[in-house]
């Protein structure tokens, strides 16, 4: 039976292609890899599962990730295409094979290797068909390290080469540098960490105006609350000094400004820059009907959209006192100016509606091909009488439909051949001579012949002729009459 199996085994052999320790390091090629790669699908053989096979002379994918810690910052990423052996094995170096989109340096040299938590997470894809799947993901030991090892030769450290927080505060010993050593531009901005240097440090007149050279400070470098209120002399900075662009948005606190704090044509209209104050940062209630002076907003400034229909309040327009005009019936209206009093609308297609003329007793609008319908009454036909009211139509027909006498049926019995059986009189309704009569009863009659007629005005009666040529009893039968006068 096959298996599949979704995890391949690997063997891992990391070594480190350092070739002599008297190498700058730049010249360094990377981390040597070694491995086995298994057959991810068992093989099946009479008798026996065969599993864990080496993927002999096979051209597979491999992705090496190295991360900042478990899972974490990827700080390196490339992908490699190696042919296996014949045992399976493969050889490749790590930092040599084709850069991913994903990692965080430009050069393995410049991953931070010193911080020791870096994690390899391989990746093989049998098929090669970028379809990876996870086979490891360990943390480097001290091997791969070894990039530093060439750190500390004549020359090696420069201050380019020293870290941040490399050389710490205890590690300089007092008096070691003095200001009169500290060259113009060595302290940037950047350099001085927030509050290592509070106000209440600096000593009054320790920094003269001549020491401040001309642009060495630009507005672009002092820190949020590196300026306090407290460090700003009264009357220092008059609002006629301050040049514009100088305060920012982001400079000002919130809630630092409140509206009461603005006299009025303090904000002037060149002060707000186009397109500063977007509607959308507009909130509800914030400019009330007295902010707009009369005739500041004409229908013809407002953009198509720019008031919808929640915005516009219930009752707001009454359409009797702003429609003008007869409403079109694109818009919703008739199209007429009047309609016919009574009178039914019909639809005219974008043309305005015809109106019907005012119906009489019991007409209806009835259809024209091709045409508008008309007014018109029902009409009666035979058997058929209709009735015209102010506001209903009565239909009637003379057909009745009777049963037998009030016990419902006829006991017939056993009917001789050639016998014919007549019934009682049938004569709970009005019936005359001439009138059309339809009987049945509700058994088989066997082959004989049933009759009905009227004997007599307002008398129906049945016959029944036996002629089979044979007796046929029809027992007890209910007898229906249907009358068309």
């Amino acid at each position: 039976m096959k298996k599949l199996y979704m995890i391949l085994g690997i063997i891992v052999l990391c070594l480190i292609s350092l070739f002599s320790y008297s190498q700058n390091i730049g010249d360094l090629k990377g981390i040597y890899y070694q491995a086995v790669a298994i057959d991810e699908n068992g093989k099946e053989i009479v008798g026996i599962d065969v599993e864990g096979k080496p993927l002999y002379e096979k051209t597979i994918g491999v992705r090496f990730t190295i991360t900042k810690g478990l899972n974490g910052t990827i700080e390196w990423e490339e992908t490699h295409t190696a042919i296996t052996d014949k045992y399976g094995l493969f050889s490749l170096i790590i930092g040599m094979g084709e850069p991913g989109a994903n990692g965080e340096y430009e050069k393995m040299l410049d991953i931070p290797w010193i911080d020791a938590d870096q994690f390899l997470k391989v990746e093989i894809s049998t098929k090669n068909d970028g379809n990876y799947k996870m086979v490891s993901n360990q943390q480097f030991m001290a091997v791969p390290y070894s990039f530093y090892t060439d750190d500390i030769a004549d020359n090696a450290i420069r201050t380019e080469k020293i870290l941040n927080e490399t050389i710490l505060a205890e590690d300089i010993g007092t008096g070691s540098v003095e200001t009169s050593e500290i060259l113009d531009e060595t302290i940037l901005a950047e350099d001085i960490a927030t509050g290592a240097v509070e106000s209440s440090e600096i000593l009054n007149e320790t920094i003269l105006a001549e020491d401040i050279g001309t642009g060495s400070v630009e507005t672009s470098e002092i820190l949020d609350e590196t300026i306090l209120a407290e460090d700003i002399a009264t009357g220092a900075v008059e609002s006629s000094e301050i040049l514009n662009e100088t305060i920012l948005a982001e400079d000002i606190g919130t809630g630092s400004v409140e509206t009461s704090e603005i006299l009025d044509e303090t904000i002037l209209a060149e002060d707000i820059a186009t397109g500063a104050v977007e509607s959308s940062e507009i909130l509800n209630e914030t400019i009330l009907a007295e902010d707009i002076g009369t005739g500041a907003v004409t229908t013809s400034e407002i953009l198509d959209g720019t008031v919808i229909n929640e915005d516009i309040a219930d009752g707001t327009i009454d359409m009797s006192s702003k429609v003008t005009g007869v409403l079109p019936v694109s818009n919703g209206g008739t199209g007429s100016a009047s309609h016919t009093t009574g009178g039914i609308l019909v639809g005219n297609g974008s043309d305005p509606v015809i109106s019907l003329a005012a119906a009489t007793d019991g007409q209806i609008p009835i259809g024209v091909t091709g045409g508008n319908p008309v007014m018109g009454n029902i009409t009666a036909g035979t058997g058929v009488s209709v009735i015209n009211t102010p506001g209903g139509i009565e239909i009637s027909s003379s057909v009745s439909e009777i049963t037998s006498d009030p016990a419902g049926t006829f006991v017939i019995g056993n009917l001789p051949a050639g016998d014919t059986y007549v019934s009682n009189a049938i004569n709970s309704f009005e019936v005359g001579f001439g009138d059309v009569i339809i009987g049945s009863v509700n058994v088989n009659l066997q082959g004989c012949m049933l009759t009905a007629y009227v004997s007599q005005p307002n008398v129906i009666r049945i016959a029944i002729f036996n002629g089979t040529g044979g007796a046929v009893n029809l027992g007890t039968v209910d007898v229906r009459v249907l009358i068309v006068q």
